[in-house]
């Protein structure tokens, strides 16, 4: 079922791309996290996206969702959500809309992985790190944790994502993550 809706996810996402609607995507969330190598239970796809000037709303009604733009104080510019059915089952799914810096940070660092059969553009492990920091809910954490004891960071890996944290803003949850490790 998961592979079936990730298909068509990836097909509005494409089409999308090619009306302009979007510029870029990459898969994020937890099946990101299961990419990289550790085992995690999800029930949606999440993907960053990169709008440039196109209008979110546009896109959201294209792909048959819901854009909610981000309030002053929360840290996204926004998120499409939409629910794709397969075999008369829900599978949710949320395009983020990162603020500019972290988007450029995001797709700086992207990577074409296997994800259930298909061809899927993927956030690297060192940004997903970022990304989840940032989020920072206890099951973002604990991905961090996992995700660093399935990499196993050189000291290169280390300073690469202290230099990320200092772009996105989570450069003390990075080094205090850090210590515990």
């Amino acid at each position: 079922m998961f592979k079936e809706a990730l298909a068509e996810i990836l097909s509005r996402l494409e089409k999308a791309q090619s009306r302009g609607l979007l510029s870029r995507y990459a898969l994020i969330g937890g099946f990101a996290v299961s990419a990289w190598g550790v085992p995690r239970a999800t029930h949606d796809f999440d993907f960053a996206i990169a709008i440039d000037q196109a209008d979110p709303q546009a896109l959201a009604t294209f792909i048959g969702g819901r854009y909610q733009v981000g309030e002053p104080d929360d840290p996204l510019r926004g998120v499409v959500t939409v629910s794709v059915e397969v075999e008369h089952e829900p599978i949710s799914l949320q395009l983020v809309c990162f603020p500019p810096l972290l988007t450029e940070l995001v797709f700086r660092h992207v990577e074409t992985l296997s994800v259930l059969e298909c061809s899927v553009p993927v956030v690297s492990w060192p940004v997903l790190i970022i990304l989840k920091l940032y989020a920072g809910g206890p099951q973002d954490l604990l991905d961090v944790h996992q995700i660093l004891k399935v990499r196993r960071p050189q000291a290169k890996d280390v300073q690469d994502i202290e230099s990320m944290a200092q772009v996105a803003g989570v450069l003390s949850e990075w080094k205090n993550l850090w210590k515990t490790m």
